[in-house]
């Protein structure tokens, strides 16, 4: 059975990748070792509550008068997608700092709570506008293969190699302001400290620009679409079908089952993580790119508590759609706060504050998740796992009622708790990374982009959160389309 590509597992960077090479008449098969398509945005089911794994934040995909890179990618496929504006509520808490605030509506409302705040924060956000802009035509630029980016694009090239902090302060941003903004590292999964500031930029640019959006129905409604559309166009999806050995050759490439099942192709793309196709998967030996990989460092892995809830929201006086709480504001210190299973770091999300549907009438789903680095999780085995997961749930609810000032215990009706564990068996992330490997020093998307060609290993790609842009529904998505249209470009040419 030979095909032009076959894509191994079929989370949003793997069907994006199997979107544009069947858009493109190739023939091409998705394997997924799973009965559903999406990875990690997925939906489950638990009594009466039907709960999307992740995916709160369609990021890139802007409006009808600022169209993201996602939108247009999904229009271009002919693929309509029903979404809903997500209410900009966001309570922000810090235990170090004792501080404690709402940002509420759009982005003007939040640079004027700021300057209450902070005096001198609204022009120096107002300044930061245009290179936020200056930075994105950068990138767009980059991908296209433009030539001279240094001409064209200054400040992009000033701060290239610059932290997300560095770059902030050199820009005048007052300290206090700095993390306040920087409360997002959380959703990038790198440190102010340690994040490019070229990644930070372009996230900040998204949420500015390109306001993310909400999808009207589940998870899994989104991604049979995806797979539903890629069908139509020709691809092939077979389900419940795990890898085990992929022989690269310069003829052609085997791809094998666990259940012995061969085909052979052209190219492979891969849509689990590096590490773990180097490690599991690929029996050649690849210095550089072990290398690499060595050198790379994974972000956090964490532990999510889903909750169905036998009250609505508003009773249980949950007025926001999201709830940070920190140990310290400063991203650095609580990173390093995070190695206890003790940290203080808390995301919270409801849902049914931007749809009203998301679970049945009169009752809330809640969404906690706490995050771990460094080797937290080393000590767990198999004797204390479950009372472990357990207990560190009842903590993270307990500490979130006091946090929150609301009362939620009593009203549960339905718990799942998923742990790094749950995560590395279901993905295949290497101790259950939820963010990939941190986009810090050498490793960020930049000079992926940049070291493309000369890191890539012959007829083996890469796709998805933990591939060239980094994590986010959208970063994968793009990877998908960005690493094939280079594979459709080197066939033009060489044929």
């Amino acid at each position: 059975m030979n095909y032009d590509y076959i894509i191994i597992g079929a989370g949003i960077g793997g069907l994006s990748a199997g979107l544009n090479l069947a858009f493109n008449n190739k023939k091409v098969l998705i394997l997924e070792k799973n009965s559903l398509p999406g990875g990690l945005v997925s939906t489950f089911k638990r009594g009466r509550f039907e709960f999307d794994a992740s995916l709160y934040d369609l990021m890139d995909y802007g409006s009808e008068e600022h169209v993201g890179s996602l939108q247009r990618l999904f229009k271009k496929y002919d693929l309509e997608i029903e979404t809903l504006p997500i209410p900009y509520n966001i309570k922000i808490k810090s235990i170090d700092d004792k501080f404690e605030e709402v940002i509420k509506g759009e982005i003007d409302d939040w640079v004027l709570r700021l300057e209450e705040l902070y005096s001198g924060s609204m022009s120096t956000f107002r300044s930061l506008l245009p290179l936020l802009k200056e930075i994105h035509e950068a990138l767009v630029a980059l991908k296209k293969g433009r030539k001279n980016i240094e001409k064209d694009f200054p400040n992009f090239i000033k701060y290239l190699d610059k932290n997300a902090h560095e770059a902030l302060v050199d820009l005048n941003i007052p300290e206090n302001t700095i993390h306040i903004l920087g409360y997002l590292w959380i959703e990038i999964g790198s440190p102010l400290n340690k994040l490019n500031f070229i990644d930070f930029a372009e996230s900040l640019y998204k949420y500015i620009f390109k306001r993310p959006v909400a999808l009207k129905n589940k998870n899994i409604d989104f991604t049979l679409k995806l797979a539903k559309r890629l069908e139509e166009l020709g691809g092939k999806i077979y389900y419940r079908s795990e890898v085990v050995e992929v022989r690269p050759t310069e003829e052609k490439q085997e791809v094998i089952l666990k259940d012995g099942t061969k085909y052979f192709c052209k190219e492979v793309i891969f849509n689990v993580s590096e590490r773990y196709a180097l490690k599991n998967l690929i029996k050649d030996d690849y210095p550089f790119a072990n290398q690499k990989e060595n050198a790379r460092t994974l972000s956090m892995n964490g532990l999510v508590v889903y909750l169905g809830l036998n009250k609505p929201y508003q009773d249980l006086k949950l007025y926001n759609y999201r709830y940070y709480e920190f140990q310290n504001l400063n991203s650095a210190i609580n990173l390093k706060s995070m190695r206890k299973f003790s940290h203080h770091t808390i995301e919270g999300i409801v849902p049914n504050i931007a749809n009203e549907s998301a679970s049945p009438k009169n009752t809330t789903i809640l969404v906690l998740k706490t995050l771990y680095s460094e080797d937290a999780w080393n000590s767990v085995n198999k004797i204390n796992y479950y009372k472990t997961k357990e207990t560190l749930a009842n903590q993270l609810i307990e500490e979130f009622e006091t946090a929150f000032h609301v009362d939620i215990k009593e009203y549960i009706e339905e718990m799942e708790i998923v742990t790094p564990f749950t995560l590395e068996r279901y993905t295949n992330n290497i101790n259950g990374s939820m963010f990939g490997p941190m986009r810090l020093g050498y490793d960020n998307s930049i000079h992926r982009i940049i070291s493309f060609e000369e890191e890539q290993i012959p007829h083996l790609n890469f796709v998805g959160a933990s591939s060239i842009f980094g994590s986010g529904v959208d970063n994968a998505f793009y990877s998908g389309y960005y690493i094939t249209e280079k594979l459709l470009e080197k066939e033009r040419k060489d044929s």
